[in-house]
């Protein structure tokens, strides 16, 4: 972008002075160097002469390299040069000086060597000048290109117009907006460039920005609204700034045209956002605030108010400290310090006394960043939590009269959830199991079965609605022993009914089994030692007399009584010890019943299975 500042240079017209140099040393030559290179500036000198004795000075050979009209080893030919203004002696001869003082023309004027150093001062200040005239060229040609990136590199669209409505100049933003160059839009009248965002001109209504800036010399802004071939509304900011010559006087005007449909469109959406942000505020059963940085409230809803007891004339615009006592003051701002300090979301619970009244707050604070990540303000979502936390502590206390119960229960009570894992197992478990809670929660019940299928089962059964009574189990211990159980199955269900897990609720019942086991020894020893007794006395009677008939018998057999048939005395002698042998044996059935109806220590005897083969063949 070109054509926005025009600095207009003035020259100055210079006088010219005719010279000639006497002397044609180092310094002949460097003023002649100075003239030729008009580093003398705006003192405007011409030599037209150079004298010197020796030709081969550097000044005489550099004058005659450059052409000056004369060159001659008699300075006195210089005085007849025809316009000749002054001479200028550069000898340093104090004598020649003075030589030439009194016979030069009078109207040429004579500069010594000493009066030449004016061209030295001169030199220096020139180049002084035109360095910082460069320097200035630059910082101009740097200004206007820094002026130009910047606008180029603004997306608003920039035209600039002079007091004729002449466009002069546009921006990158809107030539490439417009699919223009600048030749397309230069010189010609600012309403008749098209332009895309703004659509046709409006030069005839009366908040034209041209006119009204031309008028008032103060900077305008207005904003238009037109409609899409869709019917859709497009919002346009027109801002009209005067421009102003190095005098202050007003040559035109700078227009910047800006799309502003979506920010129109976000403030519209935000407007809504902001009603339903109130109308949050205004419903929210939350007590719900806003502090800033200094502490102090600026927003509050009628929750909020509630809980603290003051109206929001007492709340907004003071501080914690301002409007409550100091200790309360200081539970309300806890935590504020690690929201400004984290940026990040707390939670934390507050117990107060408000107004006389015991309150339990539960409060989500949280930092309100700006859009470069740093807070501030900070919200706060409160909610009374003193029926819950009533309600908790009625719970807990609860809870601790049923764990109560279960850790002194005699009874092994373990419960699962859906899975079969263990939730929860009680002091009686621990002490008839061997396992402590810590080794077993987690993990499934079949821990405790040697046939993990049968336990599945049972879990089964529950799951599906049936229950398991009284079934008697054996559990398996810690070190593998395995302990008799009453084991009792049943669902767990919470406060709607619904099943969320298992209760199994044992009883050891080991040592009930020893008891009956000892019960059942002594009913059945007192019926069978009834019964012994009875018929022990019944075959020891007959046996007797068996015993006595078989000795006798025996005693006959052995005397060989006269007239006994040979082969009867061998039956004799065959049977009869028979007899005798059954009858034993009769007597050793009648005391097994009698021990049978005693307690007796069991024993192991050796056995002749041989014989015993012998005796039933």
């Amino acid at each position: 972008m070109s054509g926005l500042i025009d600095l207009t240079e003035k020259t100055e017209s210079a006088f010219l002075m005719n010279a000639a140099i006497i002397g044609g040393g180092k310094g002949c030559k460097s003023i002649l160097q100075m003239v030729e290179n008009g580093a003398l500036g705006r003192f405007r000198m011409r030599v037209l002469g150079v004298a010197d004795v020796d030709s081969k000075a550097v000044g005489i050979r550099y004058a005659r390299k450059i052409g000056i009209p004369f060159v001659t080893a008699d300075y006195r030919k210089l005085y007849d040069i025809p316009g000749l203004d002054v001479i200028i002696e550069l000898t340093g001869d104090v004598t020649l000086r003075d030589l030439i003082e009194h016979t030069r023309p009078r109207h040429v004027r004579l500069i010594d060597h000493y009066g030449a150093r004016l061209f030295w001062e001169v030199h220096q200040a020139e180049t002084a000048f035109r360095t910082q005239r460069v320097a200035m060229q630059k910082k101009e040609k740097a200004e206007r290109e820094r002026i130009a990136q910047i606008l180029d590199g603004i997306p608003d669209e920039i035209l600039v117009v002079d007091s004729n409505m002449m466009v002069q100049d546009a921006n990158q933003s809107f030539l490439r907006n417009n699919n223009c160059s600048i030749e397309d839009v230069r010189n010609r009248y600012c309403y008749e460039v098209e332009q895309g965002v703004r659509r046709e001109c409006q030069a005839a209504i009366d908040n034209c920005p041209f006119s009204t800036v031309m008028e008032s010399g103060k900077p305008t802004s207005l904003v238009r609204k037109h409609f899409t071939p869709d019917g859709e509304p497009h919002y346009v900011s027109i801002v009209g700034a005067p421009l102003h010559d190095k005098e202050g006087g007003l040559i035109g005007m700078i227009e910047i045209t800006r799309d502003i449909s979506g920010r129109i469109r976000l403030e519209e959406a935000l407007a809504a956002t902001e009603v339903h942000l109130q109308q949050f505020m205004e419903k929210s059963p939350l007590g719900t605030y806003v502090k800033n940085r200094a502490g102090q409230y600026i927003d509050v809803n009628p929750a909020a108010c509630a809980l603290l007891g003051r109206s929001d004339q007492e709340i907004l615009g003071r501080t914690d400290q301002e409007i409550f006592p100091s200790e309360i003051a200081e539970k309300l701002q806890s935590g504020e310090q690690e929201v400004w300090r984290m940026r990040d979301a707390i939670s934390i619970e507050t117990e107060m006394d408000i107004g006389g009244r015991r309150i339990f707050f539960s409060t989500v604070k949280f930092p309100i960043l700006n859009k470069e990540g740093e807070p501030t303000g900070l919200c706060g979502l409160s909610q009374d939590i003193t029926a819950q936390k009533e309600a908790e502590d009625e719970l807990r206390e609860t809870r601790e009269y049923l764990q109560n119960i279960m850790d002194n229960a005699p009874a092994i009570i373990i419960t699962t959830d859906l899975n079969g894992d263990i939730v929860s197992f009680n002091r009686g478990a621990e002490l008839s199991l061997g396992y402590s809670a810590g080794e077993v929660i987690g993990k499934h019940v079949t821990l405790f079965s040697q046939d993990p299928s049968l336990l599945k089962e049972f879990l089964r059964m529950i799951n599906s609605g049936r229950a398991v009574q009284d079934y008697s189990f054996e559990l398996l211990c810690k070190g593998n022993t395995l302990l008799p159980v009453s084991l009792t199955l049943s669902q767990l269900l919470d406060s709607s009914g619904k099943m969320i897990g298992t209760v199994c609720i044992s009883k050891d019942i080991s040592h009930r089994n020893v008891l009956m086991k000892q019960i059942l020894q002594s009913e059945r020893m007192a019926a069978v030692g009834r019964l012994a007794s009875g018929v022990a006395h019944e075959i020891n009677n007959p046996l007797a007399i068996i015993a006595e008939i078989a000795g006798y018998l025996n005693e006959l057999a052995e005397d060989e009584v006269e007239g006994v048939k040979s082969d009867l005395l061998k039956e004799l002698k065959e049977g009869l010890p028979k007899i005798s042998q059954h009858v034993q044996r009769g007597r050793d059935i009648t005391h097994r019943l009698l021990s049978f109806a005693r307690k007796t220590e069991k024993k192991i005897e050796q056995a002749d299975v041989n014989s015993a083969l012998i005796e039933i063949l």
